[in-house]
């Protein structure tokens, strides 16, 4: 399984110069916050801070094919009484693919991918976690100036009723590639 796809990463990375494009090429690098929205996150887990790294691959003038990794970090709210020495936390590794729609200077940008969700407990002297991958889909619409993007997100991980409904800003600082 790894050698056909470090065989297929590898000729991607050859041909990449010999694609015919006209648009731009960029990664992103930001910071994410987000407040979850469903009943069952917001009594834990109310808002949560990461960052992120986007690559964006030019497709003609208006449109972009992007990859992008966040991980964000929800901490337990202070509201919520756990014994003495006891903590609880949710970490999220979301990897989505999606296509930029540029309309200058905003965007919109539909995403399918999946979320690893990592509940972290800490119990004295004890410490596990427990993790599970949950499809997701999102949708992110931003406004681009000079080199900095500025957007707001909905996602969506996981079945119901568990599921994790989110509404993030992102801040990024826009780097141009030349491939």
């Amino acid at each position: 399984m790894t050698k056909p796809f470090i065989i297929a990463v590898l000729l991607s990375l050859l041909s990449w110069k010999s694609m015919a494009q006209e648009g731009v090429n960029q990664i992103n690098i930001g910071f994410d916050a987000g407040i979850t929205l469903n009943e069952y996150y917001q009594t834990q887990f109310p808002a949560g801070f990461g960052a992120s790294l986007k690559g964006l691959y030019g497709l003609g003038l208006n449109g972009q094919v992007s990859l992008t990794g966040n991980y964000l970090y929800f901490p337990l709210d202070p509201a919520y009484v756990l014994p003495a020495g006891e903590n609880l936390s949710l970490h999220l590794i979301p990897v989505l693919a999606g296509y930029r729609l540029n309309f200058e200077p905003f965007f919109f940008e539909p995403q399918l991918g999946g979320t690893l969700f990592i509940n972290h407990y800490k119990n004295e002297p004890n410490t596990y976690s427990e993790s599970n991958l949950e499809f997701t889909f999102a949708a992110e619409l931003g406004y681009i100036f000079n080199n900095v993007e500025l957007g707001i997100r909905y996602q969506h991980a996981g079945p119901a009723p568990f599921q994790l409904a989110l509404l993030g800003i992102r801040a990024a600082y826009i780097l141009p590639i030349g491939l």
